[in-house]
C-alpha cells in the first residue's frame, strides 16, 4: 500500500512539473508524446528488422525545450 502511494505521489509530482514548466495540462503533453511513434520494418528478402526513428513534431518539440530549458 505505500509504495502504491509512493508511485502515485511521483506521479502527481511529474506531472505538475511538466505542467508548471511547459504551460501545457497533462493529457495535452501525453496525446503529443504519444504521436512519436518508431517503426520497425521487415526487409523479407534479408530477414533483417529496420527501425525508423521517429522525428518529434514542432509543437513537440517547443515543450520539450520549455521542459528542459534552464531558467
Amino acid at each position: 500500500m505505500q509504495l502504491h502511494m509512493l508511485i502515485c505521489f511521483v506521479a502527481l509530482v511529474v506531472s505538475n512539473h511538466i505542467e508548471l514548466q511547459t504551460g501545457v495540462s497533462i493529457k495535452r503533453f501525453i496525446d503529443e508524446s504519444k504521436k512519436i511513434v518508431d517503426r520497425q520494418l521487415l526487409n523479407q528478402i534479408t530477414n533483417k528488422v529496420v527501425i525508423m526513428k521517429a522525428e518529434p513534431k514542432v509543437k513537440m518539440k517547443e515543450i520539450l525545450q520549455k521542459l528542459f530549458s534552464q531558467h
